[in-house]
């Protein structure tokens, strides 16, 4: 029987992210698997886009992967429909709610391009969403996850990063709940990744005994871009098993 992995991608994101895991799942797992990628909807509340995606996975014992703002997109789903999924897979996110510094700075970006327009990601913003050394240690490398960010982002356009920033918000932390389900959970972070506090999750999951955490080594928060070795054999494991 057909296994089947969805993927729900993160801020200004779209399946180019995924691009090199499924190339690597291609190559370790020679079984049948059909990979969907789910786009976050453009349109609606937080309850509406997590509503109209549930919808989407039709599946049953489905792997379902989020990265960053779809890692809680997808935590959510599993609580709305945990009957359907078979493991859950969060990376680079931790699915809590927003502290009120990032809320205010999310308004003053908001009001900003408001005022004065959007002429797409900036390269410190960029900077910040990798590894600090990647540019010494591997430039190809760089360049390449640089141009892909850069595409997606433009591509993607100021309205659905609009849509992205407000919608993202105002959310419930998620934890909590996920420990209190039978559903397998498992956190993928990178070891410098600025958005996603590894031991402040570690120690949140302490007790749950669904949850598991993983640091992956010399990877900042684009983990899809920067490791998809890591999350391709992760995947690959839970397949393995599942068969």
């Amino acid at each position: 029987m057909s296994k089947t992995i969805y993927f729900i991608p993160g801020t200004m994101c779209d399946d180019r992210l995924w691009q090199p895991i499924w190339q690597l799942l291609g190559e370790q797992y020679s079984q049948d698997c059909q990979l969907v990628h789910l786009p976050i909807p453009t349109t609606g509340s937080m309850d509406e886009v997590v509503g109209g995606l549930a919808k989407k996975i039709v599946t049953e014992n489905a792997i379902l992967v989020g990265f960053s703002l779809g890692g809680y997109i997808a935590s959510a789903i599993a609580l709305k429909i945990p009957e359907l999924i078979s493991h859950l897979v969060v990376v680079s996110n931790m699915p809590k709610n927003l502290p009120d510094t990032e809320i205010k700075q999310r308004k003053r970006t908001i009001a900003w391009i408001a005022k004065r327009g959007y002429s797409g990601i900036p390269n410190k913003r960029i900077d910040d969403l990798l590894h600090p050394e990647i540019k010494q240690i591997e430039g190809h490398h760089f360049a390449s996850i640089k141009n892909t960010i850069v595409a997606m982002d433009a591509d993607l356009g100021v309205d659905v990063l609009l849509h992205q920033l407000s919608v993202s918000m105002l959310r419930p932390a998620l934890l909590n709940r996920l420990s209190k389900l039978t559903l397998p959970i498992s956190f993928l972070v990178g070891d410098e990744d600025l958005l996603v506090d590894l031991p402040s999750l570690e120690q949140e999951i302490i007790d749950a005994k669904n949850i598991k955490a993983f640091k992956v080594e010399n990877t900042g928060h684009m983990l899809p871009l920067e490791s998809p070795q890591a999350l391709a054999s992760a995947l690959t494991s839970l397949l393995v098993i599942q068969n």
